[in-house]
């Protein structure tokens, strides 16, 4: 740290020399800030027991008695039964964490 006095005729550099630093620690900030990650997947649904399987890597069996527990959120138009990726992977890693 500079501890120089600062007089009244070198205040506008000493105010510009702090404006110069506060510059430079937002920028390093920006850069370092965290952005939401874009998401590679173009299909956020999955669609069907037999989409939840292969999701999971599980069998079919296996992804029915985990729909039918209630443990992950699903809607059903008509006959298909729709999942959200994101909703899936959230409660069941929410599921296990429970102590």
């Amino acid at each position: 740290m500079n501890e120089n006095k600062v007089t009244f005729e070198s205040m506008p550099l000493a105010v510009s020399e702090i404006l110069n630093k506060l510059d430079k620690i937002e920028m390093i900030i920006n850069s370092r800030s965290v952005q939401q990650p874009v998401s590679s997947d173009p299909e956020p649904y999955i669609y069907g027991i037999k989409g939840l399987a292969k999701f999971l890597n599980i069998s079919t069996v296996t992804a029915q008695r985990v729909k039918n527990s209630g443990r992950i959120p699903f809607s059903q138009m008509q006959r298909t039964i729709i999942f959200k990726k994101d909703d899936v992977l959230k409660s069941l890693s929410n599921s296990y964490n429970v102590k």
